[in-house]
């Protein structure tokens, strides 16, 4: 059997390889197994944090690394380990320390721990403050509180607030570290309140795929990336072949090389057995 073009099929999550209500269709399963079998590694990107992205990997069946954390760390659910992960270093982890100090908000920062122990760590709950406390206790199984902030490394830090408040402190954030950091204002329907993300500059779906793919010996050109929204752009424009559902917004679509079905119509199993087998 020759070598497939592609090498590496990195898919969005939620929107590309779930559909909206979240499952993980057997066709798409099994067209994702199809290509692996032929040799194209897949790699699943997400912004939602490792413990949430794993049993995803769990439902596929296959040794897929995650990019998760929105693009901050790459994990391998195997068995843990870190592939990859874009620590701030250390005076500018303790500068947005301050930051969030000083604007009167109390900071979630997520570990790089195995999945299932704790995965963030907050310094007080409760707070007093509604949204946080609605965060935190939402997810206090899998909490640490403690008041030791010196600990890192730090790679992935948030405030939860009022979506008003959000905004406010994001351009804060900006004012003071410019370029040297990225800020996502975002809201999950399960949470009270919308959170303010911050991580390192240089880390996305796109940049953390790059890092597994030369730790692969794969080149950009054989990869082929596929997902939905905004924050899939990067990816999608900078693969060998850069594919959007075909519900996606209109700023992915215009960034596609092809468009496939929508998630709920199975366009990945539609890509893998049209264009990559």
């Amino acid at each position: 059997m020759s070598r497939p073009r592609y090498r590496m099929l990195a898919l969005d999550v939620d929107g590309t390889l779930l559909n909206r209500w979240g499952e993980l269709l057997p066709s798409t399963k099994a067209a994702v197994a199809r290509a692996a079998a032929a040799g194209i590694r897949p790699i699943l990107c997400t912004g939602r944090r490792y413990r949430r992205a794993w049993p995803v990997a769990e439902m596929l069946g296959l040794d897929a690394p995650i990019v998760c954390n929105s693009g901050s760390i790459v994990k391998e659910p195997s068995d843990d380990r870190t592939l990859w992960r874009a620590d701030l270093d250390p005076g500018l982890a303790a500068a947005l320390l301050d930051l969030f100090r000083e604007h009167g908000h109390d900071v979630v920062a997520f570990n790089d721990r195995p999945h299932d122990q704790p995965d963030f760590r907050v310094s007080r709950h409760p707070s007093g403050r509604g949204p946080f406390d609605d965060y935190v206790g939402q997810n206090l199984s899998h909490a640490e509180i403690a008041a030791d902030w010196a600990a890192g490394p730090f790679f992935h830090v948030c405030a939860v607030g009022l979506r008003e408040e959000m905004l406010a402190f994001q351009s804060h954030v900006l004012d003071a570290f410019g370029d040297r950091v990225r800020t996502f204002v975002q809201k999950s329907p399960r949470y009270a309140g919308t959170m303010c993300e911050v991580i390192r500059a240089d880390a996305s779906k796109w940049s953390a795929v790059l890092h597994v793919a030369e730790q692969w010996g794969v080149a950009p050109e054989e990869i082929c990336a596929v997902g939905d929204d905004v924050n899939d752009v990067p990816m999608i424009r900078g693969a060998g072949l850069g594919v959007a559902m075909g519900h996606a917004a209109p700023e992915v679509l215009a960034a596609a090389d092809l468009v496939v079905p929508d998630h709920d119509n199975d366009g990945v199993a539609a890509l893998i057995d049209g264009r990559l087998l």
